[in-house]
């Protein structure tokens, strides 16, 4: 089975209600599931794969207390517990994934075909990964084949089809030379675009193409593990416009997002002790935005021309530099500890970015303690210092609790103050296109949070069925918190600015459960939030929605046990939401989404004992594309202004996978 310690992986199991699963996420120590003190979601890659999904957006879509929305040119973005995604620190492999754009990390670039598992831990985890995760972790966990002499080569391909247009095809292999573990996989994604209008060039949804690719090698000798890793990511996305036609011509500005980021970094791990062990993980990160414009005589096969306009093209850059070290220690029975420090060196520049303000650097030693002193308690305190060379970084305490003291039921407590600093996007951006006006704010002050999550996880048998129930609280209090707001009215401009005080509250209530062939997990979530545009209009109580979400599994007979067919539903119900916000100006806005649930059915079958996998499937049967919503701001352009696009519609799908 395999492990990962942020980022050097060892071995793991498929199953989410599996109390051997391995978790390192904001652990001292590699822990199961079961025993670790934070309350760790887990999607596995075979949930992944009986999904059908391949991106993050897609996967996340279906979660509780997770509410996805999307802008046709600068992604999805996300927000976890009411929390807004710029607030969300997403990590592959443990390394930070540069690159947001209107604050937020676009989860469909976010390729799965190479993830293994994904931990999700909810609520601040600022101490050990600084700005960023005010609200929450997500990590995703590569893939690792453990090669042996026996086996020192394996290779795999993969290939899906949508009905709406999409089609991808990856591929990889991994060889041992020399107690040498390289690998090397690629991936391409295409989608076509779509629009209701048939008869229309302009597409809602734009057409897209996505290029990924990973270059791998591990190395152990003796108590040193070494991992190099480098990720590469190129998109190009298709914005076509109205064309100009009269008698004389036929012409179009088409525009051209080009995204590329990369992400190479550097593990060594070095064991002291069976109990203890240093880390360091260094990596380098870039991230690079261009837009062109073309102008297209449509009368000459679409011929292509650079239009010289400053206005209508522009370059963006981030460079990322990121060290964090850590030594960890159980060696007493008693108590582990952790002790470390990280550093991240961020700089960008570019047509967007005002001159010479593209730098901020942020500078930390953080250390927590889990202590066994009384009998089924574990506390684990921990903080953080730090300094940033923009923003004053205030001390960072966090502190957890968890106790199993009667049988077959823990319970957790988190508290953690979260912090984060505006990111240079917020202070220096400057956006501004056909559908876009956004301007950054350089006198943007720090979010602060104070939030606590509470757990209680119930695991018994009721004849032959072994179930867990998971319930959970969170509160959470945001200071000065950074919003996108509208400024001009009549010309759609916005900027970011310090909304004052949010705050958001909720429970997630959820069963899991399995009888021999047949298993699953039933829950729902329930979320309130607050602002201080709610004291402006006399409300002081949390307005609140509903979410249902249903996951089931059921597997057919087979003669053989690894060669399984499985039928799978997943439904999720997004209640309505409601609410009040400011403007720029201090004018109270009604906020409101419109509810819609999302239904999927797929088949999943396995051959030549998992060599060669199937699944198909209907995506979105209940056919849902947009719904009706209003906000400050609309978060998809050109959609319009009381409408937010959830999907294309009713497709169908086929994907294969063959193992060598």
């Amino acid at each position: 089975m395999a492990i990962s310690v942020t980022g050097i992986a060892f071995a793991q199991s498929n199953d989410t209600t599996d109390q051997r699963t391995v978790v390192a996420t904001g652990n001292i120590m590699p822990s199961s599931q079961s025993n670790t003190v934070h309350n760790v979601k887990i999607i596995t890659a075979k949930t992944i794969e009986k999904q059908g999904v391949f991106n993050l957006k897609d996967l996340l879509l279906k979660e509780n207390t997770v509410r996805i929305s999307n802008d046709n040119l600068l992604g999805s973005s996300m927000s976890l517990q009411g929390i807004s995604g710029q607030n969300i620190k997403i990590l592959l492999d443990g390394v930070p994934i540069t690159g947001r754009e209107n604050g937020n990390i676009d989860l469909g670039q976010m390729n799965l075909n190479t993830i293994e598992r994904i931990e999700i831990i909810e609520g601040p985890l600022s101490v050990i990964y600084g700005t960023d995760a005010l609200g929450g972790v997500i990590n995703m966990i590569s893939k690792r084949i453990v090669l042996d002499s026996a086996k020192p080569y394996t290779a795999f391909a993969n290939a899906y089809s949508e009905s709406i247009k999409q089609n991808n095809f990856g591929a990889g292999a991994m060889l041992k030379v020399s107690g040498i573990d390289i690998g090397a996989s690629v991936n391409r994604n295409f989608f076509g675009g779509y629009n209701p209008v048939s008869n229309s060039r302009v597409m809602l949804w734009k057409p897209k193409e996505q290029l990924f690719g990973n270059f791998t090698l591990l190395h152990q000798s003796g108590k040193l593990k070494l991992r190099f890793k480098t990720d590469w990511f190129k998109e190009t996305i298709e914005n076509r416009t109205e064309p100009v036609i009269n008698h004389l011509e036929a012409y179009a500005y088409d525009e051209y997002y080009l995204t590329n980021r990369g992400i190479t970094s550097l593990n060594l791990e070095k064991k002291i002790h069976p109990l203890a062990y240093w880390q360091v993980l260094t990596s380098f990160s870039n991230y690079q935005r261009d837009k062109v414009t073309y102008l297209k005589d449509l009368t000459q096969y679409e011929q292509m021309q650079v239009v010289q306009n400053p206005d209508a093209n522009s370059s963006t850059t981030f460079l990322t530099a990121m060290s964090r070290g850590t030594y960890s220690n159980a060696q007493w029975s008693k108590m582990a500890y952790q002790l470390g420090y990280d550093i991240n060196l961020n700089n960008a520049f570019g047509s967007k970015i005002e001159a010479d303000k593209g730098k901020i650097n942020d500078y930390a030693v953080f250390a927590c303690a889990e202590i066994k002193a009384i009998k089924h308690f574990n506390i684990k305190p921990g903080f953080r210092a730090s300094y940033n060379s923009q923003f004053s970084a205030p001390f960072i305490p966090s502190l957890q609790i968890k106790y199993d003291g009667i049988k077959r039921l823990s319970i957790r407590y988190a508290y953690g103050r979260g912090f984060r600093a505006p990111g240079l996007k917020e202070m220096y951006l400057y956006f501004v296109d056909f559908n876009h006006n956004i301007l950054g704010n350089p006198d943007l002050k720090s979010e602060l949070s104070d939030n606590h999550n509470a757990a209680l996880k119930y695991r018994f048998k009721f004849k032959q069925w072994q179930l867990v129930l998971d319930n959970s609280y969170f509160y959470n209090n945001i200071y000065n918190q950074i919003a996108l707001v509208r400024i001009n009215s009549s010309a759609l401009a916005y900027t970011y600015q310090n909304v004052d005080r949010f705050k958001s509250l909720g429970t997630n209530l959820m069963l899991q459960f399995s009888k021999r062939r047949f298993s699953g997990n039933i829950g729902g979530a329930y979320t309130g939030i607050n602002n201080n545009a709610f004291e402006w209009v006399g409300k002081q109580h949390f307005l609140y929605s509903p979410e249902l979400r249903t996951q089931l599994f059921y597997q057919l007979k087979s003669k053989h046990f690894y060669d399984q067919t499985t039928v799978s539903v997943f439904y999720k119900y997004v209640g309505k939401t409601v609410g009040y916000a400011l403007d720029n100006l201090r004018n109270v806005v009604n906020t409101y989404t419109q509810a819609y649930s999302m239904l999927d059915l797929t088949i999943n079958k396995a051959f030549m004992r998992n060599r060669l996998v199937f699944t198909t499937g209907c995506k979105n049967l209940l056919n849902v594309s947009t719904i009706k919503s209003v906000n400050v701001s609309s978060s998809f352009h050109n959609a319009g202004s009381n409408t937010m696009p959830v999907s294309i519609g009713r497709s169908v799908f086929i994907q294969c996978a063959v193992k060598l």
